[in-house]
């Protein structure tokens, strides 16, 4: 608008220039009539600045006036536009949430057992460009769009989260398709007017990057945890032993006289064949060694 003022301010004097150049005992014509054409000039290229915008690849433009908004958004490339338009415009990439840079925010969610968890997600979503004068009419600039949705944000992860319990953390695929339903439904409202709702935003990617449970809960797991290793630990140790056990009953049971002399005979014809000095006599007493060496060595010894 204050380029249009100032446009049709320089038109103005343009003009004003040229009929008080007329009036006789003024500077000369040739001056009087470049003075006023090179504002006339400079007046027009204003105004005709005024009625072109560009709108940048990536973004959408909302054209409005006097409490009027146009109903067909600026889509990119060079447009045309009444000169007293004002441009409202809304980047249509994607973005995301928290923003490049921006710290992570670690929200309280209830569980279904009303117990605090602390969930921390990034969400990606993109505006519809069709919905952009509706959304300027219903929000107004691009910064209110962002504080709705992490309002929405908030809201969907704390409806998504109440609906599971302490004991399905372990789901995490489910509870973020869950958060991203209802903050996806969250978008969509009612326009103060009267109509059709309409979407704000559609959200493009949903992540669940930490979902941690209270401090005590997390201890108690722990303990569980620890409890169960050393349960499996005394498991294990019982059943060596039980497996010992039955080993030796099962040698007490198969190692009988006949089996350990089947043994003797084997092992005596196994010697027929080895320079071993070492023999085997079995007795009613036991079965003792003798050592044929040390026998020979005594009996040469006077």
């Amino acid at each position: 608008m204050t380029k249009l003022i100032f446009g049709a301010l320089l038109i103005f004097v343009s003009l004003m220039v040229r009929a008080v150049g007329k009036s006789p005992g003024r500077l000369p014509g040739a001056l009087i009539k470049l003075v006023s054409t090179t504002l006339l000039l400079i007046g027009a290229f204003v105004l005709l600045t005024t009625s072109t915008v560009v709108i940048d690849a990536g973004q959408v433009g909302v054209r409005h006036a006097f409490g009027s908004v146009s109903p067909t958004p600026l889509l990119p490339g060079i447009r045309f536009v009444p000169p007293w338009s004002e441009i409202e415009r809304y980047s249509t990439r994607e973005e995301q949430w928290p923003r490049a840079a921006a710290e992570a925010e670690i929200m309280a969610a209830l569980s279904a057992e009303q117990m605090s968890m602390q969930v921390d997600v990034a969400v990606r979503w993109q505006i519809d460009p069709m919905k952009a004068p509706m959304i300027f009419m219903e929000l107004g600039t691009e910064e209110q769009i962002h504080a709705v949705m992490l309002n929405a944000i908030r809201k969907g992860v704390r409806d998504g989260m109440v609906q599971f319990s302490i004991n399905d953390i372990a789901k995490r695929s489910e509870i973020a398709r869950i958060m991203e339903a209802a903050v996806d439904t969250a978008l969509v409202t009612q326009p103060r007017a009267g109509g059709q709702p309409f979407r704000i935003a559609t959200v493009t990617a949903f992540f669940l990057r930490n979902l941690e449970p209270p401090k005590q809960v997390v201890e108690a797991i722990n303990n569980k945890i620890a409890q169960e290793q050393q349960i499996q630990t005394e498991r294990h140790r019982v059943e060596v032993a039980r497996l010992q056990s039955e080993q030796q009953k099962l040698l007490n049971q198969t190692l009988t006289a006949e089996q350990l002399m089947k043994q003797y005979l084997e092992v005596l014809h196994d010697m027929k064949s080895s320079n071993n000095l070492v023999v085997l006599i079995p007795t009613e007493g036991g079965m003792p060694l003798l050592d044929l060496a040390k026998l020979r060595q005594n009996l040469k010894t006077p």
